[in-house]
């Protein structure tokens, strides 16, 4: 029996324990999540200007954040903030974190730091099916363009885009740590350049895109990714999946999702399973599965509670290497623009690993518009 760990893991439970309590004498959802769409029975095309979510966003999405989404309304600001004129529209986001983290192997630190600022840029001419978007993240470090592409909507809701863009990819969760974002490589530090064609059928909507499969400003040899990815909604729940392939000189990696979503009264529930296949010419193929469970509660106006549950196999030819994390945080939009997120998460990793086996408590502060 190992003592060590098990008083790890009792003192970690025993702190997610009084994190609880402390939390339950606090009096939001965020805002940009996937729970959201769930919850109001929607897809992300309702909240952002790129249909596949994240981002800028639309009319309705800034009135569900200014009004909606907050315990109050905020009176010194509207919910069109960032309109210029009818064509012209620009938001942003601003993320600023006091973390603290603890590891196995000992290691402690505190800090104050930028955890992301992005700009946003809308331009559609007056009666055209063109828009042209730009998200360009301006912290921390130097500036990097995230998006940039060229939309051209048809009639109805379908659409296809050009340029920089995101891959499709299973519930574009908030949280790029996540073992889900991660292990894919589909987060937000990795677009890529490409082309997308949106088809939606206002239940059921489908998404075929080719990129270049680096990442890069262009691509390195002769072959590409192909993805395909499609949802359909049954009013308080909703399923999709997404299948990806990308070669290249090296290697390929095939990548199969599956996700789903539930809401009931004030509870949300959203789950993914993600299985990677990884050919390698020079070495033994390697295949990974990940998960990612999260419950949320709409304890009042303004006030979410939200835990996850993830968990990875490196390789699933290896036994007894898989590693786990655990995250409780409450978000809390007092007012309009502005919301207010407290949390910890817990990483559960194998011995040999310590520095992956840690505690992360962190406060953050997210304004938007």
């Amino acid at each position: 029996m190992n003592f060590n760990f098990e008083y790890s893991a009792s003192h970690r439970i025993f702190s997610v324990i009084i994190l609880l309590v402390s939390l339950q004498l606090m009096t939001s959802q965020v805002f940009a999540e996937p729970y959201l769409a769930i919850k109001n029975k929607v897809k992300c095309n309702a909240c952002h200007i790129n249909p596949i979510g994240g981002g800028m966003r639309t009319t309705y999405g800034n009135y569900y954040g200014h009004n909606t989404l907050p315990a109050e309304a905020s009176t010194f600001s509207k919910a069109e903030i960032g309109k210029i004129i009818d064509q012209i529209n620009i938001g942003g986001n601003f993320r600023y974190n006091a973390e603290h983290t603890e590891d196995d192997a000992g290691n402690n630190s505190s800090t104050f730091k930028v955890e992301s600022a992005q700009l946003y840029l809308a331009i559609t001419p007056t009666d055209s099916p063109l828009t042209f978007y730009l998200d360009q993240q301006i912290a921390p470090g130097a500036a990097i363009n995230r998006e940039a592409f060229v939309m051209y909507r048809f009639d109805g809701l379908h659409y296809i885009k050009a340029g920089k863009m995101y891959v499709p990819f299973g519930l574009r969760i908030e949280d790029d740590t996540s073992f889900v974002r991660q292990t894919t490589g589909f987060n937000f530090d990795s677009s890529d350049n490409g082309v997308e064609l949106g088809l939606d059928y206002g239940q059921t909507a489908y998404s075929f895109f080719v990129t270049n499969g680096t990442g890069s400003t262009s691509n390195n040899d002769d072959r590409f990714l192909y993805g395909v990815k499609a949802e359909k909604l049954f009013g308080s729940y909703r399923v999709g999946g997404t299948a990806v392939y990308n070669d290249s000189d090296s290697e390929s990696q095939t990548l199969f999702n599956l996700y789903a979503g539930w809401t009931w009264q004030d509870i949300t529930v959203l789950s993914e399973v993600d299985y990677i296949v990884n050919e390698r010419q020079e070495s033994r193929d390697v295949n990974q599965l990940v998960g990612l469970f999260e419950i949320n509660y709409q304890w009042m106006q303004g006030l979410n509670l939200k835990f996850t549950s993830e968990y990875l196999d490196p390789d699933i030819d290896i036994s007894d290497n898989q590693e786990s994390k655990f995250s409780f945080v409450t978000e809390y939009a007092p007012i309009s623009n502005l919301q207010l997120r407290l949390g910890i998460r817990i990483a559960e990793s194998i011995p040999q690993l310590e520095d992956r086996s840690n505690e992360k408590f962190f406060l953050q502060t997210h304004l938007y518009f």
